[in-house]
This record gives structure tokens, sequence and C-alpha cells, in this order.
């Protein structure tokens, strides 16, 4: 008998845990690194409420399984749009729409293998390149690779440290006219003049917030992106490692208007990006693709890139040229 009133309360205090997951997700302080670390594993949790809630009633523990059962729902209904694709018909395969290949590496304070960049771009064919943490001497060692034959138009703020960002290009690059706002790290921006019309790229990389003195700071910088993609003008993209998953309030709210993830879009939010130097599968999909306008992702891949403890992310996208509707399957 006591055995089983120890079980019992055992699985209600996991229930409640789970259970206090909830609000958790959607009032957690922005201003707290624990917060933030802990918001980063909500979908563990979600697949542990399962669990718990599954255990609960085989262990004919009801009102345990029922507190565990509605957090479970009330978890997968955000974690399990991330693994479906929405089917968004915005922009398909067609006379009207052309592919561009992007891609995101954050190079772990310029570590990360040259020689594994180049031969990325080159078996992907990417046409344009976010780069983060990228330093002077990265720089040099990336055109020594030969990056600079594959990519030759180039905006860069290369810096010692973790500060450092970069945009490469296959086609011809212009002022894209964007403003962006100073941050703990630099942040580039150019229009991309690609066969299939202009498009406006930014390369990010909000500073994570490790101390509570840089909370705020990630989330206005994440707030002070640039806006979506005007109705008459071209798409826009936003490449980077973000320092945030889809379970982060401050970059929840941007996606709440007319910025996309192309990950959840495809179905493949739930790939994880970070760490990928742990013996562990990379938990956190903290490097995105954020998409505005007359483009849509296609597909989507996640690399390990030696020396760098993030994966690079190499996103299809199919750009439509001009805004008129495109029907699906033209």
């Amino acid at each position: 008998m006591a055995r089983s009133r120890v079980v019992g309360v055992l699985l209600m205090a996991a229930a409640v845990v789970v259970a206090s997951w909830v609000p958790f997700w959607w009032w957690a302080p922005v201003g707290s690194p624990l917060a933030f670390g802990l918001l980063a594993l909500t979908p563990v949790v979600a697949a542990v409420a399962v669990v718990v809630a599954a255990v609960c009633f085989l262990a004919r523990r009801h009102v345990a399984g029922v507190v565990a059962g509605v957090a479970a729902v009330a978890l997968l209904t955000v974690v399990v749009p991330r693994a479906v694709d929405d089917g968004d018909p915005i922009v398909t395969p067609g006379p009207t729409s052309a592919p561009v290949t992007v891609a995101t590496v954050n190079m772990k304070f310029g570590q990360a293998s040259p020689e594994a960049i180049v031969g990325l771009v080159r078996e992907q064919q990417v046409e344009v390149l976010g780069l983060q943490e990228v330093t002077p001497r990265a720089e040099q060692a990336l055109a020594a690779a030969g990056l600079r034959a594959e990519l030759p138009f180039v905006v860069s703020r290369a810096r010692n440290g973790a500060g450092g960002t970069a945009l490469l290009a296959r086609h011809p690059l212009a002022p894209s006219g964007l403003v962006l706002r100073e941050g703990v790290f630099s942040q580039v921006t150019a229009r991309v003049l690609a066969p299939s019309g202009p498009v406006d790229v930014v390369v990010a990389h909000p500073a994570a917030p490790v101390f509570r003195d840089e909370a705020q700071g990630w989330a206005r910088e994440i707030e002070n992106l640039p806006g979506p993609a005007p109705l008459e003008g071209p798409p826009r993209l936003v490449l980077g490692d973000l320092n945030a998953t889809l379970d982060h309030r401050p970059l929840r709210q941007l996606l709440s208007g007319e910025w996309s993830d192309s990950a959840a879009a495809i179905g493949a939010g739930l790939r994880g990006t970070w760490p990928t130097d742990s013996t562990l599968p990379p938990f956190a999909a903290i490097d995105h693709v954020l998409v505005s306008g007359p483009v849509a992702p296609a597909d989507l891949t996640t690399h390990v890139v030696p020396g760098s403890d993030h994966a690079g992310v190499v996103v299809r996208l199919l750009v439509r040229d001009g805004r008129a509707p495109v029907t699906p399957g033209a």
C-alpha cells in the first residue's frame, strides 16, 4: 500500500510538472536566461507529457493521467504543426517561378572548416550564403579554399570573436535599402540580383541571452529585424543563427505577421541545428531561413560542418516573378 501511494505521488508530481509547462510556454519571462534555455526543450517536454499521461492511465492514476493528458494535447498543438508541411500554394514550380538555393552557417568563432563550407556550397549549388561568427582570418581561409570562385559577390563585416557576419552570392549585389539597427553582433544586408528577380537578404545574429542584462537586448534585436516584404516589393529573407527556437516569444511574435519560417513551413521545424558537437543529437532549432513575400521553401536540409557547433541549413526556395497568383501545379 505504501509503495502504491509513493507511485501515485510521483506520477501526480510528474503530471503537474509537465502541466506547468503550458503556462510557462505562454508567459515565460523574456528577461530570464534560465527561461530562455528551458523553452528550447519544449518539443522534448511535449513527448515526455505523452509518456507521463500513458503511464498514469496504465497505473490507473486517472486524475494524474487527465492532468498530463491535457498538458500533452496543449503542447502537441504547438509542436506538431512544425513537423507537418503546411501545403502553402503561394509559389509552386512552373513557368512563373524559379528556384534559388540559400544557406546559413555559424562558423563558431571562425573555427568551421573552410573546405567543408566550400564543399557544401558546391554540392548543394548554393547561390546565397549567410555566415555568422566569421573572422578576418576565417574569411581569408574561405577565399583560399575557393569560396570566392563560387560566390564572388560579397558584403562582409568580419570581426574577431563571435560578432562577424557576411553575405556571399553567386549573383551581383546591390543596396537593399533596408535599415539595420546595431546590435551586439554585426548584421549585413544586400539585394541579390538573381536571374528570377531581386531578393532582399538580411544576415542576422542576435546575441544569445546568456546573462540577464543581455536578454532584453536579444529580444529587441529580433523585434528590430526589418519588416516583411511590401506588397509590390521583392521577396525578403532573413538568414542566420537567431538564437531562438519557435518556442521563444520574440520569434513567435515576429512569425505571427507576414514572416514565415522555412523549416516549419515544410514540416522540418523539429530538426535541431545546435549543438552538433555533442554526443547527443542537436535539439535546438535556432538557425533559420525566414521568408516573406512571393517566395516559399521547397526543400530544406541540414549538414554537419566540422569545427562548428551549428548545422549548416540549406533551403531551396521558389521565387515568383511578380505578385500575380500562381495556380498550384502550374
